[in-house]
């Protein structure tokens, strides 16, 4: 819980975040624009993964025989991801909305609701998991687009970048616990 509330939070608690806020307002505004900053990150890739997606769908396939978007499945997953990504720039705009406002009060609820705590969480993760989502989905999208194509070596190139990706996430789960 130490972890989630370090990182979404800015303090390893409830507690520690209402000392801060109580009695050192110079750290609480350095917290509060370190999570707006990262929050507005958020937002401007996911405006751009939108308007990449928007430009890419509206455009015919370049290289008709490198990948195939003719299947539905490539499309829909780009849709998918661009419905996220919308989602990510929602979410992140009330989240920086909430952030401007946030105080000692709202700490306090949350630290005596379970309700309002995982109302709080959620706000401050839907964004990161929006964005999860979409870059997944896009990713799937190329990814099927490529695999109905008709050249095998990029098949091969493909399959193995994938298994790079499974080792690296593997190595990064051991490291982690």
């Amino acid at each position: 819980m130490a972890a989630v509330c370090l990182v979404l939070l800015g303090a390893p608690s409830f507690e520690k975040l209402q000392e801060i806020i109580k009695k050192d307002k110079a750290a609480w505004s350095k917290i509060k624009k370190v999570l707006t900053d990262r929050t507005n990150n958020v937002n401007v890739v996911a405006a751009l993964v939108v308007a990449s997606s928007a430009s890419f769908v509206t455009t015919t396939a370049s290289t008709p025989y490198i990948s195939q978007w003719n299947p539905e499945f490539p499309y829909f997953c780009m849709l998918g991801g661009f419905g996220c990504a919308m989602l990510v720039i929602v979410s992140g705009f009330a989240q920086v909305i909430f952030l401007s406002m946030i105080g000692s009060r709202d700490i306090e609820m949350a630290q005596k609701s379970w309700l309002k705590r995982v109302c709080l969480f959620m706000l401050l993760v839907l964004p990161l998991l929006f964005l999860l989502v979409a870059a997944s989905s896009v990713g799937l999208a190329f990814t099927a687009a490529l695999w109905f194509g008709d050249v095998l070596w990029i098949k091969v190139l493909l399959t193995a970048g994938y298994v790079v990706l499974l080792f690296i996430l593997m190595v990064i789960i051991l490291v982690l616990y």
